[in-house]
């Protein structure tokens, strides 16, 4: 994609290579721990997949044309006197995160049209005073469960297997499809409001009346989305019918197919991978977050399958071997990291420092109703935190601004759209946060961008912009009654119990 030409509002399948279909190299001889049901026959299932302009200093500007079908963008905005911008573009600023002091954020047709300092307004542009604040690219979540803020607190004292069967399991099936809606909007709302402006959700096996009502709710909150869909393999059709006539007229929403890879499900794997490669989008997978994982040999799978490559992306992957660290790197496959959900469910620590030495495309995620919070801030200090408890060195990686640069253009570059969203590139989507340090959790000014991560809390996001659209002004979510939609979930949370 030209970057000063357009911005595409859905993931990019361009700046993902071809699926690399090379075997893993080491493999693993243990067999599924717990019986599984037979998989029904594969027979048939894949049949229904039927602004230049002159200025003192500019960074940027171009040509900037949305795509046919692209959302209708609010009028044309600029950030006016930013204290500082992470534009995440070396090349549009100093040093890695491409920084700049005393600069304005110009946002036309739903795009970043520059930054740069005195940027001239076109008539009718909305111009807001960003003097004394921070700018820099929304957060990209790669991996989440919105609709588990339905359980928040839940089995606290339970590891991953126990939270499965007596929280996760006990109350998603019970979940009607209006209460869904409740739910995930909850959750949405949340995680925009702390800054996440693309989000992955993964979404297991639901009715087709629900799905139409868990999209719904994402879409109804104006974030940039990807639904990841798993199915039974008997109802694979369901993932091209959704993404076809849910996804698909949406600009601001895509489509990865979801999958648990296990020796014993293979078959099941293959065709989530052969349904994906039909719908042109990645493969996401559950991957060795517990040790006793080990025995489903899921990296063996999905190299057998011919899934190991860039358009996977792998969840967790915290127990990977050295050979296995070696491949997931060789082979250009893309991870997901949620250290406060790992945290929380005792399920151990990614090797983060390995995965980085070898150039692995790593993002962030926050896991659902065991992340407990949709506090982006304190995701990248404990992604750092960790990896020094672990290591007992300070320069140990990520560093701070390792950790920032994953939260955004790392997580972009995880799943595909690196071309679309995770910088403040001229041509790309103006997916955009403010960010207020004037704060009495961060003030006063020492090292900002270390304040970032160390310091920061989603009360400090002042400001979001998806496609150029206003989401959050002066600390508000825009169009939205916070109590009214906390009120429907309690409601919704009610019924759940009641039914219990």
């Amino acid at each position: 994609m030209d970057p000063l030409r357009e911005c595409p509002g859905t993931a990019s399948t361009a700046s993902v290579p071809a699926p690399n279909a090379h075997a893993h190299p080491h493999r693993h001889p243990y067999s599924y721990p717990h019986p599984q049901p037979e998989p029904p026959s594969r027979r048939g299932v894949l049949a229904g997949l039927g602004m230049a302009a002159t200025m003192p200093f500019v960074l940027g500007a171009g040509r900037t044309q949305p795509r046919a079908g692209a959302p209708t963008a609010a009028r044309a905005s600029v950030l006016r006197n930013a204290a500082l911008v992470l534009t995440m573009d070396p090349a549009l600023g100093e040093g890695p995160l491409g920084a700049v002091e005393h600069a304005d954020v110009l946002m036309r047709d739903g795009l970043i049209a520059a930054v740069g300092t005195r940027l001239p307004a076109p008539p009718g542009t909305r111009v807001i005073d960003a003097a004394g604040k921070l700018v820099m690219p929304g957060f990209v979540d790669v991996h989440t469960h919105l609709w588990q803020s339905s359980m928040r607190g839940g089995c606290a004292d339970r590891d991953l297997f126990g939270w499965l069967a007596d929280c996760n399991r006990r109350t998603f099936s019970r979940i009607t499809p209006a209460d869904m809606y409740r739910f995930v909007r909850l959750g949405a709302l949340d995680s925009l409001q702390s800054g996440v402006t693309t989000l992955v959700d993964w979404v297991d096996a639901i009715p087709y009346d629900t799905t139409v009502q868990y999209v719904r709710a994402l879409a109804d909150t104006g974030v940039r989305f990807t639904y990841a869909m798993f199915q039974a393999e008997r109802d694979a059709p369901l993932i091209a019918r959704t993404k076809r006539e849910l996804l698909d007229p949406l600009p601001l929403a895509s489509a990865q197919v979801a999958t648990h890879a296990a020796r014993a499900i293979q078959g099941l794997n293959r065709v989530h991978w052969e349904v994906a490669q039909d719908l042109g989008v990645m493969l996401n997978s559950h991957v060795l977050e517990r040790a006793e994982q080990r025995a489903d040999d899921p990296i063996g799978v999905l190299a057998d399958i011919g899934a190991l490559g860039p358009r996977l992306l792998m969840n967790h992957a915290i127990h990977l071997t050295d050979d296995e660290v070696a491949a997931v790197a060789a082979h250009d496959a893309r991870v997901s990291h949620c250290p406060l959900s790992n945290m929380r469910l005792a399920s151990g620590i990614m090797r983060l420092p390995d995965l980085g030495r070898r150039g692995v495309k790593v993002g962030l995620g926050q896991d659902g109703g065991t992340n407990d919070t949709s506090d982006f801030f304190a995701l990248m200090k404990t992604a750092v935190g960790l990896q020094r408890v672990r290591s007992l060195e300070t320069s140990v990686y990520p560093q701070v601004h390792d950790v920032l640069r994953i939260a955004t253009l790392g997580g972009a570059e995880a799943i595909g759209m690196a071309d679309t969203v995770g910088s403040l590139t001229p041509g790309k989507c103006a997916d955009v946060i403010v960010i207020d340090p004037a704060a009495l959790n961060f003030a006063p000014r020492f090292d900002w961008i270390n304040q970032i991560v160390l310091n920061g809390r989603p009360e400090n996001v002042r400001t979001v912009f998806v496609h150029g659209r206003p989401l959050k002004l002066d600390g508000r979510l825009v169009g939205v009654d916070p109590a009214r939609v906390v009120h429907e979930a309690e409601a919704a949370a009610s019924r759940l119990r009641a039914a219990s």
